[in-house]
Formats: C-alpha cells, sequence, structure tokens
C-alpha cells in the first residue's frame, strides 16, 4: 500500500489538497499571507502566458508537421474534419448546455455573494510587455507547418519534434511542479472572498451532467461510425475500452496510444488507417475536453453572475479553440493550458475563475482523458470511409519520420 507521502505526489492529490487548504483555512489565514500567495500565482501566471506564444507556435508546427507527404488534398481534408469535429462537439456542448444549466441553477443566474471587507490583492506583477500574442504563435505555427508539408522536409519536420520537445520539457520541468502554488493563490483569494464554498457546491451537479453528456455523446458517434448498426455499436464500444481504461490511469492519449491503434484496427478492420489518423487526431481531437471545458465554463459564468454567452461571442470562441486545440501540449493539464487565454479574451471569465477552470479540469483530467481516447476510437470510425480512398502508400522514409513522431509523442 502506497504511503500517505507517495500518494501525494500525484498532482491530482496536490490540487485537492489546495482545495481543502482554501475551503477549511482559507478565512483564517492572516490577509498579508493571503496576499503573497495571491502574488505568486500571478506572477506564475504571467510567465507562462509570455511563453505560450512559443508553446503553443511549437505544437502547431510539429502537429501539422506530422501530416506527413501524404498529400495536400490529404492533409486539408483531415484537418478540416478534426476541425468540423471539434466544432460540432462545442456547438453540443453550448446547445444542450444552454437548456440544461439554467435548471441545474433553479433556472436563474446565481450572483456569488463577495465579502467586499476584505480583498486579496497582488502584491507585485510582472509589466505587460507582451507584444507576442498567443494568436500570433498560433498563426506562426499554422504556416511554417504548412511549408513544412508543402516543401515535405525531413530536415524541417526533425526541427519541430525538437521544438515541441523542448516545449513539453518546460512544462514537465518548470509549470506542472508549481502548478498546485499556481492555483493555491487564486483558490485562497476566492475563499477569502466568500466564492469558493459557493463554487464547489453548485460544481457537483454540472461535474454530473458532464459526466452523463459525455457517455451519450460518445455512444452517439459510435452509432453513427457503426453505421447505425446497434450490435456493431456495442461491439465498438467494448473492443475501445481498454484503450479508455489505460488513458483513465495514465492520464496520457499518447501512452494508450498502442491500445487504441490495436482496438481501432479491428473496429474499421483496416490497419493503415488506423496508423495514419490515431497519431493524427490523438493531440487535436479531443471530445471530452470540448464538451468538459465549455460546459464548465458555461457554468462558471452562471455562477459568476455574467450569465451564458451570446450566440456571435461563443462563435469566436469556436473558432479559436478549434484552431488552438492543435497546439494542445501533451502533458498532464496539456488540453486546458493553451486554450486559458481563449475562455478568459472570448467568453470573459476572470483571472480567478479561470485559475479555477484549471484546477477542476485537472481533477477530472483521467475521466476526460478515458473520453478523449475512446472519442479517437469514434472518430477514426468516422472519417475511415471519407478519407480511404485518398490515403497513398506510405514511403520508407516518412513510415521512418512517422515513427519517430509517434515515438516523440
Amino acid at each position: 500500500m502506497p504511503s500517505i507521502f507517495t500518494l501525494f505526489k500525484s498532482l491530482p492529490a496536490q490540487l485537492i489538497l489546495c482545495l481543502i487548504v482554501g475551503l477549511t483555512l482559507g478565512t483564517h489565514i492572516p490577509l498579508g499571507i493571503a496576499n503573497v500567495l495571491y502574488t505568486i500565482s500571478c506572477i506564475i501566471k504571467d510567465l507562462l502566458m509570455y511563453a505560450l506564444p512559443f508553446i503553443i507556435f511549437s505544437y502547431m508546427w510539429a502537429a501539422l508537421s506530422a501530416f506527413g507527404n501524404r498529400g495536400f488534398v490529404l492533409v486539408i481534408f483531415t484537418f478540416l474534419l478534426i476541425v468540423a469535429a471539434n466544432t460540432v462537439t462545442l456547438l453540443t456542448a453550448y446547445g444542450i448546455g444552454s437548456l440544461v444549466l439554467p435548471v441545474i441553477f433553479d433556472g436563474a443566474i446565481t450572483r456569488l455573494a463577495v465579502d467586499n471587507t476584505v480583498t486579496v490583492t497582488s502584491l507585485w506583477s510582472i509589466p505587460d510587455w507582451q507584444y507576442i500574442k498567443p494568436v500570433h504563435g498560433m498563426i506562426a505555427g499554422m504556416l511554417v507547418g504548412f511549408l513544412t508539408m508543402i516543401t515535405h522536409s525531413p530536415k524541417l519536420r526533425h526541427t519541430s519534434l525538437y521544438m515541441r520537445d523542448l516545449a513539453t520539457s518546460g512544462l514537465k520541468k518548470g509549470f506542472i511542479p508549481v502548478l498546485p502554488l499556481y492555483v493555491l493563490g487564486f483558490v485562497m483569494k476566492l475563499s477569502r472572498d466568500g466564492q469558493l464554498g459557493n463554487l464547489m457546491h453548485g460544481y457537483a451537479h454540472t461535474f454530473l451532467f458532464i459526466c452523463v453528456l459525455i457517455i451519450a455523446y460518445l455512444v452517439f458517434w459510435y452509432y453513427v461510425g457503426s453505421y447505425f448498426n446497434i450490435k456493431k455499436c456495442v461491439s465498438s464500444l467494448r473492443e475501445m475500452l481498454p484503450a479508455g481504461i489505460t488513458g483513465l490511469t495514465t492520464m496520457s492519449s499518447s501512452a494508450a496510444m498502442p491500445v487504441t491503434l490495436d482496438a481501432t484496427e479491428k473496429n474499421i478492420n483496416d490497419r493503415e488507417f488506423a496508423d495514419f489518423i490515431i497519431p493524427t487526431s490523438v493531440n487535436a481531437h479531443l471530445m471530452g475536453d470540448g464538451l468538459s471545458i465549455t460546459i464548465t465554463a458555461m457554468a462558471l459564468l452562471l455562477m459568476s453572475g455574467q450569465g451564458l454567452p451570446t450566440w456571435p461571442i461563443f462563435l469566436m470562441y469556436t473558432i479559436h479553440y478549434c484552431l488552438v486545440k492543435f497546439s494542445a501540449a501533451g502533458v498532464p493539464g496539456g488540453g486546458v493550458i493553451v486554450i486559458l487565454p481563449v475562455v478568459r479574451d472570448y467568453l470573459g471569465l476572470d483571472e480567478a475563475t479561470t485559475s479555477l477552470l484549471a484546477t477542476i479540469y485537472m481533477l477530472q483530467d483521467p475521466i476526460l482523458t478515458s473520453a478523449n481516447v475512446m472519442g479517437n476510437g469514434a472518430f477514426a470510425m468516422v472519417t475511415h470511409r471519407l478519407l480511404k480512398p485518398m490515403l497513398g502508400e506510405q514511403s520508407e522514409q516518412e513510415i521512418v519520420l512517422n515513427q519517430a513522431v509517434q515515438n516523440a509523442t
């Protein structure tokens, strides 16, 4: 049996501890200490925002480079299908969430009570000299990625892998270890302002709603991928279940990829297509992320008294979400890290609720990773008939390069 110290080496356990400390001790900790913790969180957040354009650039470049020498038309179709699938996921979350969330919150917008007599403030912040924004990194990564595809340059592809690995290493060694400290300061502010308890109480129903929605959405797309054959749908789900369990236990879609590949091959009876579509979509098509992040953001908007986003606002969020998702980092919580600026800028969450969104995501990461893995299997089944005619034979060089992409991931 693992010791208590071994248990709290895990990121979810550390985040749960932060929430417990915030709920139980937040109002008893001196204001000066709370200010210091909040200042540290703000500094970490500012540093992440400075690094994010380069992280997004690296992941976007590597993701597009991984499409390989399979033909520009095939690449464009695959790119568009991933964008379309993520768009449908977000619109589903928005449509169903707009109907269900007001019911969860008694049909009314619940404004959180805030204790204005105690205000936790940042003692110091990094000057805002960030001229390169995340969207600039995304556009630059797309341009260089498409250039790499057009030129078929092995050197550029290997460089993209090197930069992606460098960004991953920076996140793993620089950001992930201090993530609990990053969260603690914002949790402390929410607790001192009287919001954290209400948020946690209100989110329990939202979490149950997200779980039910994810299951129903997965079953629907497996049903579609099985050409509306119930028996085939059940068989395909059962075949993919070991991959979903692997994602649940490892919290990594990439770590579950070998199992996902094997299950997908059996479901579509086409190893070549499985070898192409699964590595291509593993970090870009994230069904669980799309449903959970969107529903959670909408719930936080309601609980903070801002109301649900209008259709034009949500459309802008959808466009940027779908593009930025190609730069998702392959680390625990990587699915939400690159989305935080999009949620903040286009849905209007403030710093505290944005950080709470990241915390909630981390706590749900095992479930969402499992949903992402299962969703990739459904995506492969649906796109098989559409893309198979365009899938040509791989060259020996491309096989080696794609294997390097998979190994590096």
